[in-house]
């Protein structure tokens, strides 16, 4: 089944939503941590992490290191 235009704006526009409320929280995290809290390079999660979803899933899921006890 294919989406008609109007289910593609739709899902167009809420990921757009979704990606300009993710990508200053990424941000923000990436500014209070250390270069020793991060893995890789600080600017490649800077611009992947803020630029699409996916790189903002990775940043959460691989470029944070655990949090010491």
């Amino acid at each position: 089944m294919a989406l008609t235009t109007k289910q593609k704006a739709i899902f167009t526009t809420g990921a757009v939503v979704v990606q300009a409320a993710v990508a200053p929280v990424v941000l923000r995290d990436l500014q209070k941590r250390s270069d020793d809290e991060i893995r890789g390079p600080r600017l490649l999660w800077r611009l992947w992490g803020s630029t699409n979803l996916l790189g903002a899933a990775a940043y959460w899921f691989i470029g944070r290191k655990p949090a010491a006890a």
